[in-house]
């Protein structure tokens, strides 16, 4: 699933190269853009869960363990080479919701 955003009416309105607008309806538009980078997000995280919880399910269904720790560690450090330290709390928790319970 990938979903792409047209973010060029926000970027140049922001830039002052769109027709003029004051501060009210740029700070609208650009949460509008929020708002569906938001959806897109969710709706990509429940997708991850789904997958995961395929994985974590064959995997014990093969004699394995639900959670590969080498795999998680593999993640946290992707999220935080491109994010930043925050990046890593945020695959933390990412990983923490797909893990699920059983």
């Amino acid at each position: 699933m990938t979903t792409a955003l047209n973010t060029d009416t926000a970027d140049e309105t922001a830039s002052g190269s769109a027709s003029a607008t004051g501060p009210a309806e740029t700070i609208d538009m650009l949460r509008d853009q929020i708002d569906a980078l938001d959806t897109a997000i969710i709706n990509l995280v429940a997708e991850r869960m789904r997958v995961s919880q395929r994985i974590q399910t064959t995997r014990i269904n093969d004699g394995g363990t639900r959670v590969e720790l080498g795999r998680e560690r593999e993640i946290l450090n992707a999220y935080q080479a491109t994010l930043g330290r925050q990046g890593a709390h945020l695959a933390d928790a990412l990983l923490q919701v797909c893990r699920g319970t059983r």
